[in-house]
């Protein structure tokens, strides 16, 4: 008995009538919609550091006790300001407050903020306004230096004071 290879010849045949054959597209246009709904974001880092006085080894041109009154220090740490960084992809409007609380001892005051080293604000228990912002576009870094004001002899006293600093960020 003869055995015949017909698949091949008809897969052949096939191929090529599919080849020669026009090909006909339709009109027909089919599409997907996609969408893309990203969450307005307002955040806030603090980065990390500490600002330390130490009157016992102040920095060069700030003897302690001060030769005069009022008598500003500038920070014996290693960083001269703590970062703050803001980031917002919104339209809304937004501000960061800063408020400090000292330790009993230290008079409210007695440490002053900055954001640019020059123009300086009183560090109070009550909020006050850093800044005001809007959209970032990306991370917005804010650099915030601090000093500080002995108007006196009010600290001859040896000790260790501390103040903690708040920061709040809210939409307008």
């Amino acid at each position: 008995m003869k055995k015949s290879c017909l698949f091949p010849q008809f897969a052949g045949i096939l191929l090529l009538l599919l080849l020669t054959l026009p090909v006909y597209a339709g009109d027909n246009q089919l599409q997907h919609k996609i969408t893309v709904e990203i969450p307005e974001i307002l955040q806030m880092e603090v980065g990390p550091g500490e600002i330390a006085f130490d009157l016992a080894h102040p920095n060069p041109g700030e003897p302690f006790p001060a030769p005069s009154y009022p008598f500003y220090y500038t920070p014996t740490s290693t960083q001269d300001y703590l970062p703050v960084r803001v980031f917002s992809n919104g339209m809304k409007e937004w501000r960061l407050l800063i408020s400090g609380e000292t330790a009993e001892g230290l008079s409210e005051g007695v440490i002053e903020w900055s954001l640019d080293g020059t123009n300086w604000s009183p560090l109070n228990a009550a909020d006050q306004i850093l800044t005001v912002g809007g959209f970032t576009n990306g991370w917005l870094e804010l650099k915030v230096y601090f000093r500080l004001v002995l108007r006196g002899i009010e600290y001859a006293s040896s000790d260790v004071y501390q103040v903690k600093v708040n920061y709040q960020l809210s939409s307008v």
